[in-house]
């Protein structure tokens, strides 16, 4: 069987896999349900005669880029009002306080960047896990805001605090909870969920900004990191290297941001600084073993500076180029990265797939919707709902956008019926 055929019935069975293990309605993580920035079973139809989708709600944050996220009716989000980190809880369809759980932050940036949180919190379990640039993972509880354990990563494994604080939204699978923390001896540590106890810690890799997705491949589980030096699985359960790809700019100062794309049992990873784009094929080596196969890789098509693409039958939708010089918005075909179509220059931004649509959230605050199509880009609809850099991911949920700049959430109603 040829690698192209392989490719389409590993699409076919990720449509099918999709209809059963998510959800419409809540956006529990980072990227959604399936952590692929997919809005599952999310329908909307677009504002006519000149109106424009109305403002439910709005309230005040502190700084950060963490992304709401949203569950049986609660919004968590995490953010840095003053000298504090806070954990706040609200109402999905009020904006209304229900709790919140702060502490004092001792972060500082070194290059004038914002000061709060980068990382998105993760609802699983009936608890709330939150990681901040400072290095500390918390576990509260999802009900009450209680905290129920916290790990100080920097101080008990020597994280390093990056270019821009540490950063990895964290993965819960099962009973673990899983970050890339890159610290001394350990670049990716598991922990119990319950106790925040170590359950595993990797080999030493260098941490830097994308987070983790999963999915087992035959009978292996498998979570993947893009760690600074380039692309490593590792055996979900027991921690034990998988597979590890190099792929790093020749550039140090750069960054790996995005978070790999899975497709299936196709996993796309970008990124900018002269590194690019590449597809790898997932295979299993019998029952506990799984290697990577190069599809492609390539550079000039589909270099992500820090925003992940999303996909549509067979298509990578997503950013290319560097967030200050403007980038293109581009559709590159997954089977062999070449290039159906470019938007042109434009702010840079975040974009989510919901009802066939491109969701594109930019930092001037406009958003955008446009057909997920490889015939070509054209704008259905634009709206203003934000100001200035607003650089945070945003979410999709039960009908509802929520979207935040370093001043405000606000809370949109898409669902017109």
């Amino acid at each position: 069987m040829g690698l192209l055929m392989k490719i389409c019935i590993y699409f076919f069975a990720v449509c099918l896999l999709s209809s059963i293990s998510a959800f419409a309605g809540d956006w529990p993580q980072w990227l959604g349900p399936n952590r692929d920035g997919v809005a599952v079973g999310e329908k909307f139809s677009l504002p006519k005669d000149g109106a424009t989708f109305p403002t439910l709600w709005k309230v005040s944050l502190g700084e950060g880029w963490a992304t709401p996220v949203v569950f049986d009716g609660k919004l968590v989000i995490h953010h840095r009002p003053g000298v504090e980190e806070s954990i706040d809880c609200l109402s999905s369809s009020s904006g209304k306080l229900l709790w919140r759980y702060a502490f004092a932050s001792g972060y500082r940036d070194g290059f004038g960047m914002a000061e709060g949180p980068r990382s998105t919190p993760t609802i699983a379990g009936g608890k709330v896990f939150t990681y901040g640039p400072q290095g500390i993972l918390n576990c509260l509880d999802f009900k009450t805001g209680k905290l129920k354990w916290t790990v100080n990563v920097a101080k008990e494994f020597l994280s390093p605090q990056g270019f821009f604080g540490r950063c990895s939204s964290p993965l819960v699978v099962g009973t673990l909870v899983m970050i890339d923390i890159g610290g001394s001896g350990a670049g990716v540590v598991a922990f119990d969920t319950e106790t925040g106890k170590v359950r595993w810690k990797s080999g030493e890799y260098e941490n830097d900004y994308s987070s983790p997705v999963h999915a087992t491949i035959g009978d292996v589980p498998c979570t993947m990191f893009f760690m600074r030096d380039g692309f490593l699985g590792l055996n979900t359960e027991t921690g034990k290297e998988l597979f590890f790809e190099r792929f790093r700019s020749p550039i140090n100062a750069s960054v790996n941001a995005a978070t790999p794309l899975l497709v299936g049992n196709t996993v796309f990873v970008t990124s900018c600084y002269d590194v690019g784009g590449a597809a790898w094929l997932l295979k299993p080596n019998g029952a506990t073993s799984l290697g990577v196969e190069p599809i492609w890789k390539k550079g000039g098509m589909l270099d992500g500076h820090y925003a992940t693409p999303v996909h549509h039958d067979g298509y990578l939708y997503g950013f290319h180029g560097r967030q200050e010089r403007r980038p293109e918005l581009r559709c590159v075909s997954l089977s062999d990265g070449s290039v159906q179509w470019s938007s042109g220059r434009m702010a840079s931004g975040n974009l989510l797939l919901a009802d066939g649509k491109l969701c594109v959230l930019t930092e001037a605050g406009e958003l955008l919707l446009a057909p997920a199509s490889p015939k070509g880009f054209s704008v259905l609809y634009r709206q203003q709902v934000l100001g200035l850099e607003a650089r945070a991911h945003f979410a999709i949920s039960n009908g509802k956008i929520y979207a935040r700049d370093k001043r405000r959430l606000v809370c949109l109603q898409l669902d017109q019926d």
